[in-house]
């Protein structure tokens, strides 16, 4: 097995007995990016340390000190996370030349716990479309066909840890950002319960609908991750309480038996692709001969209407692009500039506060649910992802049919509304060999019952053991 196969547990482990050295992880890591990411372009900046990093950490382990749970593997940040030695742009050329004070919280957790930094992963400008393009860094492309997008906004963690590019990957998700890309590139995405894993650095406190979110490909590294970046943080006031360790059950066929699960193929309306939906179906039924009661329902219980998530994320841009300067207003991607001018976009508080009403009512019929079931699934995204082809790139087809992008993944916002967690599993492959995820989300504060989810479709079916033709 080639380094960049490693996950980043075995990674740790070979480092702490001295089988390989953080160089020689690092070296082959840079290599690997050097090779392939010209055709993905998954990291808008590289760690020009990392490499003298990874020398440091290799004299601490020839002196015998007590190294931390990822002493010398790297990871990476999706661009929209605070990292002090590196640039912070926000894919934005408004902020290009922008580099913080300080590190995100989650960012100083992986370095204390001796992770060493490797880039910053791609995004769309502000995380602003759920696919991942931006003036300042290009186009991120899907390594399982890249005329196909990756998803976005968190588009880079996923192809990095899809391609090997860096196994352990934070990411942020405001309304499907890092499961979108899990499953347009077959890997994991979790969002986790509103503040588990603190997101201090996001502006609005209050109202919040982002999380500090994980992409992996292995439910090992998850749970690794979880366990170093989870917790509180007394800048986040959501983070205050709490939070439980994750673990990896190595006897996984019990993990279901007797517990629920409730199956809303259209969610919000969305109905999924003929094929899709089969290849979700055939997992549920799997799922279902090992114990886990599965109940289908037509019509969407949550009856959850998008456009308050879609009139939170504009009128939030709103407020973040007029506290600017004029200098960084004039650089922002002409598609927010309308976001500047009140009289071309106008903010109705009393609207706004009706559906902050709606959302409550939301969470409310949402927990009604997790009185009878452990699970509430869903597919992750709803066709083939769109062609990155500008014009073909805000729309999906589903059943042969052109439909808006916002069909392909917007029911994915509903845990970012109700505090949820939610994850993205690979449950398959289109006959093309493009990856299929199916989403769940959980009760509050219960990641270990979508870690057990994960880890038993992941005896089903095996996805790790699969790679883009792409790599070289």
């Amino acid at each position: 097995m080639n380094i960049w196969q490693m996950s980043g547990l075995d990674i740790a482990q070979m480092i702490k007995q001295k089988k390989i050295s953080s160089v020689e992880v690092m070296e082959a890591t840079l290599g690997h990016i050097n090779e392939n990411d010209e055709r993905y372009n998954g990291f808008s900046n590289l760690n020009d340390a990392a490499l003298a990093l990874a020398r440091q950490v290799d004299k601490q382990i020839s002196r015998g000190v007590d190294v931390g749970p990822l002493h010398g593997v790297p990871f990476t940040v999706k661009d929209l996370l605070n990292t002090k030695d590196m640039p912070t742009t926000f894919c934005s050329k408004a902020f290009a030349n922008h580099t913080p004070a300080s590190d995100a919280i989650v960012v100083s957790r992986m370095i204390e716990a001796g992770g060493i930094l490797l880039g910053k992963t791609t995004s769309s400008e502000f995380a602003m479309k759920i696919t991942t393009s931006s003036a300042l860094c290009g186009v991120t492309r899907n390594p399982w066909s890249v005329e196909r997008s990756c998803g976005g906004s968190s588009g880079g963690a996923g192809v990095t840890v899809a391609t090997g590019m860096g196994p352990l990957a934070i990411s942020t998700d405001g309304g499907g950002s890092s499961r979108v890309p899990a499953a347009a590139c077959g890997v994991l995405g979790l969002k986790p319960t509103l503040g588990a894993i603190p997101c201090e650095t996001w502006p609005f406190h209050y109202g919040n609908n982002s999380t500090t979110s994980i992409n992996t490909r292995c439910v090992d590294d998850l749970v690794l991750m979880w366990n170093i970046i989870a917790g509180e943080c007394k800048r986040d006031p959501w983070s205050r309480r709490k939070i439980d360790q994750l673990q990896v059950h190595r006897e996984v066929m019990d993990l279901l038996k007797n517990k629920r699960a409730l199956f809303i193929p259209a969610m919000s309306g969305h109905t999924a692709d003929a094929e899709i939906l089969a290849k979700v179906e055939k997992v549920l039924a799997d799922l279902e001969g090992i114990g886990l009661r599965v109940d289908a329902m037509e019509t969407d219980p949550t009856d959850y209407d998008i456009s308050i998530f879609s009139d939170l994320i504009t009128v939030n841009l709103a407020a973040r692009f007029r506290l600017m300067d004029e200098k960084q207003q004039v650089l922002l991607d002409p598609g927010l500039q309308p976001l500047l001018d009140p009289a071309l976009y106008q903010i109705d508080g009393v609207k706004l506060q009706t559906q902050a009403i709606k959302r409550s009512r939301l969470y409310e019929r949402t927990e009604a649910l997790f009185d009878q079931y452990e699970y509430i699934f869903t597919p992750t995204v709803t066709a083939r992802p769109p062609l990155v082809e500008s014009g073909s790139d805000d729309y999906i087809l589903i059943n042969g049919e052109q439909l808006s992008l916002i069909k392909w993944w917007g029911h994915l916002s509903l845990p970012n509304l109700t505090g949820h967690p939610a994850i993205s599993i690979p449950c398959g492959f289109t006959d093309d060999q493009l990856p299929i995820g199916l989403h769940s989300i959980g009760r509050w504060d219960r990641e270990q019952s979508l870690v057990d989810l994960a880890s038993t479709i992941h005896s089903l079916l095996p996805w790790t053991e699969s790679w883009p033709e792409s790599i070289r």
